[in-house]
C-alpha cells in the first residue's frame, strides 16, 4: 500500500491510497491419462480450471516432448471450478509412446499441464504373397515377394510351400531355401522350374504361425506359330500352323485378329493333335480379308496349365491387279 502525505491546519496525517485493481487470474490445469487406447486411437483426458476467466484448451501430443502435433482449440467456459476434459486421437501408429499435455489459454495467461505418456497396442500380424510374372512359360521361374505386415514381422524366416496341380497332394515345402524377412517385414525368393499351374502360400516358421492366402502360379505352355505366307492375295486363306510344349491333347486352339480398339477376335478355330512325347501340333487356314495382327490363342480344358498365346504375326494382303 502507497501512504500520502496531507498537511491539514498544521496537522501532519496520514491517508491511504486506492489499492491497484487485481489482475486476471491464469487458468490451473492437470494433465490426465490416456485410455480407450487401441493401435490407431486413445483418448486424452485434463482437467481445466478457467478462474473465473474465459478459458480455450488444446492438447499437445507427439512421440516426443517437443510434441508436433495440437488439437482443435475448445472452450472450457469461464467457471470457478475444476471441469474434465477430452479429446479422441485417430490415425496414430501402432506400438508406438506417445508424449502429451493438456494447454489452457485465457486472459490470465497460457499455462502447460505436466507431459505424460501412453504407447499404442501392437500392429497384429499378417502375411501376404504375389508372384511375378504370373502366368510363367513353361519350365520358367517366378518371383515371389511377400510382406509379414505388422508389429514384429522384421527378422522372421518364411518357409514358401506348394501344391501342383491338381491340387490334391497338399502343400509341401517348396525345393527352395527359407528366406528371412527385411526390417520393415519384406521378403522376395525365386520359385523355379515351373512345370504345371501351381498353388504357392507363405507361412512362418517360429512364434506366431500365419500362413498367407494361397495364389496360383500359372504356367503356360510354348506356342509356336508359323504362317504359309504374310503377304497373300486378299480374301484367300493363309494357312496357321505350329506346337504347343508340353504336349497337351486336345487343346482348344483359336486363330485370332486384333482389332481396332485392341480386342482380339476369333476367326477360324481348332484342336491339337498327338505329335512326339514332348508336344502337340495344330493346323488351320484362315481367310485374310484386310491387314492386321494375328495370334494364335490355345485353350486348355482343365487347370493343368494356363491359356497361352503365341507370336503376334502381321498379315498384309498384296493387290490383285
Amino acid at each position: 500500500m502507497v501512504r500520502k502525505l496531507t498537511l491539514l491546519a498544521g496537522t501532519l496525517a496520514v491517508t491511504a491510497a486506492a489499492p491497484a485493481a487485481a489482475s486476471a487470474a491464469a487458468p490451473s490445469v492437470s494433465t490426465g491419462g490416456a485410455s480407450k487406447v487401441t493401435t490407431t486411437t486413445a483418448h486424452l483426458a485434463a482437467k481445466v480450471n478457467p478462474r473465473g476467466q474465459s478459458t480455450t484448451y488444446s492438447f499437445q501430443y507427439g512421440t516426443g516432448t517437443t510434441y508436433g502435433a495440437t488439437t482443435a482449440v475448445a472452450s472450457a467456459g469461464s467457471g470457478t471450478q475444476a471441469i474434465t476434459v477430452g479429446v479422441d486421437l485417430a490415425g496414430l501408429q501402432g506400438a508406438t509412446t506417445y508424449h502429451f499435455r493438456v494447454v489452457a489459454s485465457s486472459p490470465g495467461g497460457v499455462v502447460s499441464g505436466a507431459d505424460r505418456t501412453f504407447r499404442t497396442s501392437n500392429v497384429p500380424l499378417s502375411l501376404t504373397l504375389g508372384a511375378t510374372p504370373n502366368p510363367v512359360r513353361y519350365g520358367g521361374s517366378a518371383t515371389l515377394n511377400g510382406v509379414l505386415a505388422g508389429t514384429g514381422g522384421g527378422g522372421r524366416t518364411i518357409q514358401i510351400q506348394q501344391n501342383a496341380f491338381p491340387y490334391t497332394g497338399g502343400f509341401v515345402n517348396a525345393p527352395i531355401s527359407p528366406v528371412v524377412t527385411n526390417k520393415d517385414g519384406a521378403f522376395s525368393t525365386v520359385l523355379p522350374s515351373l512345370l504345371v499351374n501351381t498353388q504357392v502360400r507363405a507361412v512362418t516358421t517360429t512364434g506366431t504361425k500365419l500362413a498367407s492366402e494361397p495364389i496360383i502360379v500359372g504356367v503356360t505352355p510354348t506356342v509356336r506359330t508359323a504362317v504359309s505366307t504374310r503377304h497373300p492375295r486378299r480374301n484367300t486363306y493363309v494357312r496357321f500352323a505350329g506346337t504347343v510344349t508340353p504336349v497337351f491333347v486336345p487343346a482348344q486352339v483359336a486363330i485370332q485378329r486384333k482389332s481396332a480398339n485392341g480386342a482380339w477376335i476369333t476367326v477360324a478355330g481348332v484342336v491339337t493333335r498327338a505329335d512326339t512325347s514332348t508336344r502337340s501340333r495344330y493346323a488351320k487356314s484362315a481367310k485374310i480379308r484386310s491387314a492386321g495382327t494375328y495370334r494364335v490363342f490355345v485353350g486348355l480344358v482343365n487347370s493343368q496349365f494356363a491359356g497361352a498365346t503365341g507370336p503376334e504375326i502381321r498379315i498384309t494382303p498384296r493387290s490383285t491387279k
